[in-house]
């Protein structure tokens, strides 16, 4: 097995290639010393953290109390797998999709925030920097929020499940994927 490499000691390795002037400047931007471990193979296989999971596909946020769709929008739950294919929405039919979504079923589900988004994210691991054992299917992409960017109108905010920053600089037409969340009653099962 390869040794696992910080952030920090691959750009020094690439300074080697770099002048001096340029190597101050690209430096002084390495300074995440995360081991890129993946999540996969860092949390314990029965490991759901700080949520509570039912049988219905639901992910109970026990610190906010917000209970999140445990598949990406698009996919559903179903024996105790997420189906389907995952959909790459422009951030308007996103918020579309949760609007519609929530007439159908009669509960108000929504994109999460840019913070609730970041807080589901690993800080330990990488790729997607997500539990699976909660959110078994999502991918490493930016996933929309429903945060607007502070920029322009043009661009709203997505956080990249790969390592679980946070972007407003994301271009509202790009189709990504997003996930589902909603406040009230939970039932454990």
């Amino acid at each position: 097995m390869p040794t696992l490499l910080t952030l920090r000691e691959r750009c020094r390795k690439r300074l080697t290639f770099v002048g001096a002037a340029l190597a101050v400047l690209l430096l002084s931007n390495c300074t995440d010393n995360r081991v890129e471990e993946v999540c996969k193979d860092t949390i314990p296989r029965a490991d759901k953290g700080r949520f509570v999971v039912n049988n219905e596909g639901l992910a109970k946020d026990s610190e906010s109390g917000v209970i999140w769709y445990r598949c990406p929008a698009g996919q559903r739950y179903s024996n105790y797998r997420c189906k389907g294919d995952t959909l790459n929405l422009s951030w308007d039919d996103a918020m579309a999709y949760a609007e519609e979504f929530s007439e159908k079923s009669g509960v108000v589900w929504r994109l999460p925030t840019s913070d609730e988004m970041q807080s589901v994210t690993e800080e330990s691991c990488v790729g997607p920097a997500i539990n699976h054992n909660v959110f078994p299917t999502v991918d490493s992409a930016n996933h929309w929020t429903s945060s607007k960017s502070l920029h322009q109108n043009i661009f709203r905010c997505a956080v990249n499940t790969y390592n679980g920053r946070m972007s407003c600089r994301q271009a509202r037409v790009l189709e990504q994927p997003f996930m589902l969340v909603r406040e009230g009653i939970y039932n454990p099962d």
